[in-house]
This record gives C-alpha cells, sequence and structure tokens, in this order.
C-alpha cells in the first residue's frame, strides 16, 4: 500500500483521499492542517490516518507520499520540504507559481530520485484519452486546412461576491483573487484548457493574453489566443462569470464539442448539419480517480519511466506559457509579508 499524507482540508483534498480509496492502492496515514480539529474532521469521515498541525510529522517512516492542496503561493516551499525528506510528492494543479519555482523542485526530485507529479485530473480521464486518439485519427484523414479550436471555461466563483465585497469595503481579499497567493482566473480555471492544448497541438509559436482586470489587478476574465504557424486557438476564461458554452475543435465540416472542458465527462462529434454522429460518455464514479490511479501504476511500476517523463515535459510546457501569458499580460504576483 502507498501510505498518504495530504497537506490542505479543502474539498479538493477530499476529493482527492475518496479516489485514492476507491482505487485501492493507497492508505491515508496523515492529514495536515495547521487548525487541527480541521484535520480531524477529515480524518474521522474517512475514519483513516492521524490528524497533526505540525509539517514535521508528515515526515516520517509512515508516509510514501505528500499530496499538497494548500494555496498556489506556498506549494514550493511545502514541496521542497518533502522532497528534502525523500518524500515522493503530489501537488495539485497549477503546480508552481513560475518556471524558476518548477526547474528547482523538479532538479531536487531527480537528485533525490523522487516522483514530482502536478494533479491535473482532466488528462488522465478516460474520455481525454479517447479525445486524444480521436483527434489525431481525424487529423490524418483530414483532406483539408486544420484552422484551430476555441476552448471556453467560465465558472462564477463562489468566492467572488466576497472579492467584490472586500474590493468596496477595504476588507480581506479571497485567496483565489489575491495576488499575494499567486492566483487568479490564469492560474486557477485558465490551467484546464492551456493544459488540452499544449498537450494536443504542441507548444503555441506566440501567445496572447487580454484579461478583464480587477481593482487589485488580478484577472477576473480574458481571452487567450495560441498562434501556431497554420492554425489558431483562443481560450476564453472567467471566475466571474458563468459561462454556457462548450469548447470546439474544427475538423473540417466536423466538430468536437467538449462541454465541459475541466470534466472530461462527455466528448461528441458533431456534423455541419447539427448532427451528433458520434459521443464518448465514460462517467466516472470519483473525479479523480483515473489520475489516483495513474500516479499509483507509476510509483508501483505498473506504468514506465517514460509516462512520467511525459507528464514532467507537459507540466514544464504548461508552467512556461503561463508565465509568459503573465508576462503579455502585465500579470505580477505580490511577494508575501508574512
Amino acid at each position: 500500500m502507498i501510505k498518504l499524507a495530504t497537506i490542505g482540508t479543502s474539498w479538493i483534498t477530499e476529493q482527492f483521499i475518496e479516489a485514492c480509496i476507491a482505487e485501492g492502492s493507497y492508505q491515508l496515514s496523515k492529514v495536515y492542517s495547521r487548525t487541527l480539529d480541521k484535520a480531524q474532521a477529515v480524518v474521522d469521515k474517512y475514519k483513516q490516518g492521524k490528524a497533526v498541525d505540525d509539517l514535521a510529522d508528515l515526515y516520517q517512516d509512515d508516509v510514501d507520499i505528500i499530496y499538497i492542496a494548500s494555496p498556489n503561493a506556498l506549494h514550493y516551499g511545502h514541496a521542497i520540504e518533502a522532497l528534502k525528506h525523500e518524500k515522493h510528492v503530489i501537488v495539485e494543479k497549477p503546480q508552481f507559481a513560475n518556471l524558476n519555482e518548477w526547474q528547482d523542485a523538479h532538479d531536487l526530485a531527480r537528485e533525490k530520485d523522487l516522483y514530482l507529479f502536478e494533479a491535473i485530473r482532466h488528462i488522465q480521464n478516460r474520455n481525454y484519452k479517447l479525445l486524444k486518439s480521436l483527434l489525431a485519427q481525424k487529423l490524418v484523414e483530414l483532406d483539408q486546412p486544420f484552422l484551430g479550436a476555441a476552448l471556453n471555461i467560465g465558472q462564477y466563483s463562489s468566492k467572488y461576491d466576497a472579492y467584490v465585497d472586500a474590493i468596496e469595503h477595504q476588507g480581506n481579499l479571497p485567496n483565489i483573487f489575491n495576488l499575494e497567493f499567486a492566483t487568479g482566473t490564469l492560474m486557477d480555471i485558465g490551467v484546464y484548457p492551456i493544459y488540452v492544448a499544449v498537450d494536443l497541438f504542441g507548444m503555441p509559436d506566440q501567445v496572447d493574453y487580454q484579461p478583464v482586470k480587477g481593482p487589485n489587478g488580478v484577472d477576473l476574465m480574458g481571452t487567450i489566443i495560441f498562434t501556431y504557424d497554420t492554425f489558431q486557438v483562443t481560450i476564453f476564461i472567467s471566475k466571474a462569470v458563468h459561462s454556457t458554452k462548450p469548447s470546439e475543435i474544427y475538423i473540417g465540416d466536423e466538430t468536437i464539442v467538449i462541454p465541459y472542458i475541466s470534466e472530461m465527462d462527455r466528448i461528441d462529434v458533431v456534423t455541419r448539419q447539427n448532427v451528433c454522429v458520434q459521443s464518448y460518455q465514460y462517467p466516472e464514479l470519483q473525479p479523480m480517480y483515473d489520475e489516483a490511479k495513474y500516479f499509483a501504476d507509476i510509483l508501483q511500476g505498473a506504468e514506465t519511466d517514460y509516462a512520467y517523463q511525459d507528464l514532467e515535459k507537459l507540466s514544464q510546457q504548461v508552467t512556461r506559457v503561463m508565465q509568459d501569458l503573465r508576462e503579455v499580460a502585465d500579470i505580477e504576483f505580490i511577494k508575501r509579508s508574512h
């Protein structure tokens, strides 16, 4: 069994724990929170592990791998400490705030002969793997130029009203809209379509990001353009509006439609007559199951190191693109004062 510890007690941590329990290769060993009661609540819920409020407790022999779902700005420090203590690491997306952090951490992981994963659930989804295969086949068969895609994700954040109120009354900003925590729309949900675009189409020749910013400079909504030699990919992202538009990939007179790009729960092929001719739907009982299984397969040797190297390369490419987009859009994170 893979002995798992977690940093963080949010819903995403619980979802990952549930996926690991369902997958069957993991045993929950430790749950860390600065507030012990929060960690204990998670332990009580799953009836596994021990609640701790001291990070040093995670570095004992009863832990093999640490899942990190702390605020983005804390990912690097938590990951480095875990690696220094000879623990494999899974970091929730986005893995690190910039390319320098990414390189430092991955260099240390290689030096220690450890795995350092980025948790980005949708690219391990079975529907997504079907999409990659389907797209590759259709591009080979296509007898006209491939022109591109329009990817879309707009989710009205549960924290947006609190952000607006905090701006109006000079209150405390929610972490997700606070540049001190290396967040914003691009960093939080923009990573989903960017991962898809880079994985399916490769690194773009040129990138552009035109965001709508809040008064504190955080990006609330915006349009990204990836320019390639002969085609273009546009990406709409927002955490301040709710969008009902799907994502689309244009293949001649057919369109591959992805209703929810972060979930990949369904993929349709639609003709120009608006007739659905193919549909792929694998409803996972647990959204992070395939991801948890892929990590376990690599850790236990069922997948080759080439699989890990492919993941690592893609993670680096996405980190580079995200950094380039922030530079283009003049988005600068604020160094935390505490």
